[in-house]
């Protein structure tokens, strides 16, 4: 086991404990930041991207029981599952119920959303829109594990032919829906029964494998009885489930209504981030105040700006937009200001390290970005990446 930083907790220090280091990780500890909380980062992996954003780092077993792990979650103000590994949440739990430490996480909501099945079985006794299951409907429809969140072995099947020979091979329990055109929106909710906050509505945007490659906000395009819908079904799904903590909800925009796709009881990765600098309010510091000071402390604010949040991977020279798994698959992150203008941005570039996949050269970075117009958020966009062709081009060069 190895430890980085201090873990030492003061007693005027706001401090959590994260588990889990990769996306979500990431999330927290770029919250936390800007917050004014401290975390402690564990996890098993020694270089785990986010250990280059916590305060500090331990490098432990929460299964095994490391002495130092169950040191820093029962002195921490709460603990932080950000990940979905349901071997280490159930040991969490088991943790706290004989420990006593606060566990911000919703482990009967978790095992609803965790499941695509028992998810939809919930939208449709709610009377929730959502994609029909095959054989109803039409081609093309879309396949994923029921399991898990993201894009994780997720197919689009366009024909009789590629269906019969997907179902030779699908995994036990896939889930076959209507692949339905449309923009893609999230929202978040943080709260418990009767005391539920949604805050403002992302789009996301996806790479050519369905991964989110970008997020935007605020949804101009959106009309003011859709977002209010939109808040209404979570507010709704949320009571039915008694949330306690955080959910997110993703729907599709199709002819005009909203169709309900997932719903993730876990503190999400990349659309709190882009609410943050759109809006100024940080998800962590309600959450944190749902946990532990007993109530929301902060106010709610509508977007006053326009925000984006991207991933870029360079590869040998090329740059490409890719969905948010490529944060996870290099060496460890550092969060920079004005990297390559943008106003902020996670990253692995020269700088931090050398990193080097398979003998090929390889960096990700992750802007985030806002400005007063979208037409000023999209020239600072569009300045970013040009930045990086140059960097990659005198790359080439040399």
């Amino acid at each position: 086991m190895k430890t980085k930083g201090n873990t030492e907790i003061k007693n005027s220090e706001r401090t959590i404990a994260v588990i889990g280091g990769k996306l979500q990780g990431t999330e927290v500890c770029y919250l936390a930041r800007h917050a004014g909380i401290r975390t402690i980062l564990i996890d098993i992996d020694p270089h785990a991207p986010a250990s280059g954003i916590c305060d500090a780092f331990i490098c432990g077993d929460v299964i095994g029981e490391d002495t130092d792990v169950l040191q820093a979650l029962k002195n921490a103000d709460m603990v932080l599952p950000a990940m979905e590994n349901d071997a280490v949440l159930e040991k969490l739990a088991e943790l706290q119920a004989r420990e006593g430490y606060r566990l911000a996480f919703d482990m009967d909501a978790y095992r609803i959303s965790s499941s695509k099945r028992r998810s939809d079985e919930l939208f449709h006794r709610l009377g929730v829109p959502s994609p029909r299951y095959y054989p109803e409907g039409m081609f093309p429809y879309f396949a994923k594990d029921d399991t898990g969140s993201g894009s994780h072995g997720s197919v689009r099947l366009d024909s009789p032919e590629q269906m019969n020979d997907y179902l030779k091979t699908a995994p036990e329990g896939a889930v076959i829906q209507e692949y339905i055109e449309g923009p893609s929106y999230s929202i978040e909710i943080i709260g418990s029964p009767g005391n539920y906050r949604t805050y403002e509505i992302t789009q996301i945007h996806v790479d050519g494998g369905y991964d989110c490659n970008l997020v935007t906000v605020p949804c101009d395009e959106l009309t003011p009885q859709m977002k209010e819908d939109f808040k209404a079904e979570a507010v709704k799904i949320a009571e039915e489930m008694e949330l306690k903590g955080i959910m997110d909800f993703e729907v599709i925009l199709h002819d005009g209504k909203m169709k309900m796709l997932e719903i993730d009881a876990r503190i999400p990765s990349q659309t709190p981030a882009a609410v943050l600098r759109a809006t100024g309010m940080n998800e962590l510091e309600d959450l944190y105040d749902v946990f532990c000071t007993g109530g929301f402390r902060t106010q709610t604010r509508p977007a006053s700006e326009y925000a984006a949040y991207e991933q870029y991977l360079y590869t040998d020279g090329r740059i490409e937009s890719l969905g948010e798994h490529i944060m996870t698959e290099g060496g460890v992150l550092r969060l920079e200001d004005g990297f390559c203008g943008s106003d902020e941005a996670q990253t692995d570039w020269p700088g931090s390290e050398h990193h080097v996949v398979g003998g090929r050269q390889e960096y990700r970075v992750a802007f985030i970005n806002s400005a007063k117009t979208r037409g000023e958020l999209d020239k600072k966009r569009e300045e970013a990446a040009k930045c990086l062709q140059n960097i990659q081009k005198h790359k080439t060069e040399d």
